[in-house]
């Protein structure tokens, strides 16, 4: 009997003496609470694709019929081929200005002096 009492003691002294989990914010380094966090979510990932397709689509001196938008984590990739480097230069110039994303990425191949085989 007195075993069982003095078993039950310690245990409970044990569990007083273990640490919570997560740690607490005062006992987190000052440099780890400043940083900001950055949540993207899939709904933002679509309006920032459906604005630069948009501002793509109405720019009258941009022909963007063979470049698609993919927006993954605020992070814009422009994938497909260009015929002129102006073309291409201007694509990334819009999708810059009318996205509001984290990143732009050239996934654009140039393909300059094709022959039209009609």
């Amino acid at each position: 009997m007195l075993g069982a009492a003095a078993l039950a003691g310690s245990s409970s002294g044990l569990a007083q003496a273990t640490p919570s989990w997560p740690p607490e914010a005062s006992a987190r380094p000052a440099a780890e609470s400043r940083i900001p966090e950055i949540v993207i979510s899939a709904a933002r990932d679509q309006a920032i694709t459906a604005k630069v397709v948009e501002a793509l689509r109405d720019d009258p001196h941009v022909y963007a019929e063979h470049v698609t938008v993919v927006t993954e984590n605020g992070v814009v990739r422009l994938q497909g081929i260009a015929f002129d480097v102006g073309d291409m230069q201007r694509m990334l110039y819009l999708a810059r200005r009318a996205s509001g994303s984290r990143r732009i990425v050239n996934e654009i191949e140039l393909l300059v002096d094709v022959e039209d085989h009609d």
